[in-house]
């Protein structure tokens, strides 16, 4: 009963998201619904989302993007390992910047500072948040303050730079696909709860994007994923950042917001001195590489990437490496320092 009586506030906020993603609006789908929720709190309108709905969003996007792998071209860039080398670089001098800031001129405690250092990852720093019990408002507004930044900055790095445009095509569902799919999602979450039994922090999108690499690494038959509910996994977060949002009277949001544009700032500037450098190397486009290993989101970063005509594949596969090892470092370190606890206890 209780979905039924919050589905009305995730249409409502889905239709605003709808109608602002056919304006233009990068990221509507997310941003939309994050200011229906703090204007309907302002009305003692309560929109809320449903219990595990942490969970379904891990499993949404760990599935799409494990089956977005098979058509990402690694292969095709030069100096492949050399620009994945200096990927794990940039992003070790963005967490560690990055985390200094936040704990030491900001004054977050360790693992307020660590979750907002991350660079990018909505959903596995909402989900590691949850597990931790972390206050997530501070490391919520952070990310989300990065995100719009990076999306805003986007436009101006890349300019009038154009590159080949990657095509796509998402498979027709059927029947076959359609039980592979489910099959998908049944590891992703079975696996997924037996990682969660020895307390492994946030593991969803982890186990489902396995999954979905590996069922589909043996299965010839083209497995499609369903964009619907894609976008209702992002008007979900959206939700979920929007409720963290209204938790701060207007003067703390504002001090809150500006520390992380000042990070954000920081960073980008270090992410475009390394991508110079790269490129220089490498002699591949600087600004590709600038979307590739930008500190923000894949979906927004790989957006940013297919509308302004740049090389997608190669963004979209840097940024699910990105993910893989952003996602799985907080979640192996908060599981060994946990066992270490418990091992002191007894």
């Amino acid at each position: 009963m209780s979905f039924l009586k919050k589905l009305p506030g995730i249409l409502f906020c889905a239709l605003i998201g709808g109608l602002l993603t056919l304006s233009g609006l990068p990221m509507a789908l997310m941003f939309g619904p994050i200011v229906v929720v703090i204007i309907a709190y302002r009305f003692k309108w309560q929109l809320s989302v449903p219990k595990h709905t942490l969970t379904f969003i891990q499993l949404t996007l760990g599935t799409s993007v494990g089956l977005m792998f098979n058509q990402v071209h690694l292969g095709s860039a030069d100096n492949l390992v050399l620009l994945l080398i200096i990927l794990v670089i940039c992003l070790a001098i963005q967490f560690v910047v990055s985390f200094l800031w936040f704990h030491r001129h900001i004054g977050w405690t360790k693992e307020e500072a660590m979750l907002g250092a991350v660079p990018g990852a909505m959903a596995a720093i909402l989900a590691l948040t949850d597990h931790t019990k972390t206050p997530p408002q501070k490391i919520v507004i952070s990310h989300t303050i990065r995100l719009i930044v990076l999306i805003i900055m986007a436009g101006f790095i890349v300019g009038s730079d154009k590159a080949t445009l990657t095509e796509f095509t998402l498979p027709e569902m059927t029947l076959l696909s359609s039980m592979w799919l489910l099959l998908i999602v049944a590891l992703g979450l079975v696996s997924g709860l037996l990682l969660q039994k020895i307390h492994f922090p946030a593991p969803f999108m982890l186990t489902s994007l396995g999954s979905a690499i590996l069922v589909q690494y043996f299965v010839s038959e083209p497995i499609a994923f369903p964009m619907l509910l894609n976008e209702l996994s992002m008007v979900l977060i959206g939700m979920n950042i929007g409720a963290h949002f209204v938790v701060f009277p207007f003067a703390s949001l504002i001090k809150n917001a500006f520390s992380s544009v000042q990070v954000v700032i920081i960073n980008v500037i270090l992410t475009v001195i390394v991508a110079l450098s790269a490129a220089y190397l490498t002699g591949a486009p600087w600004t590709t590489l600038v979307l590739a290993w930008a500190p923000g989101s894949m979906e927004a970063m790989t957006f940013a990437a297919i509308t302004m005509n740049v090389d997608a594949a190669f963004v979209m596969s840097n940024h699910i490496l990105r993910m893989l090892i952003i996602q799985s470092i907080p979640s192996i370190a908060l599981f060994y320092s946990e066992r270490k606890q418990k091992r002191k206890r007894e």
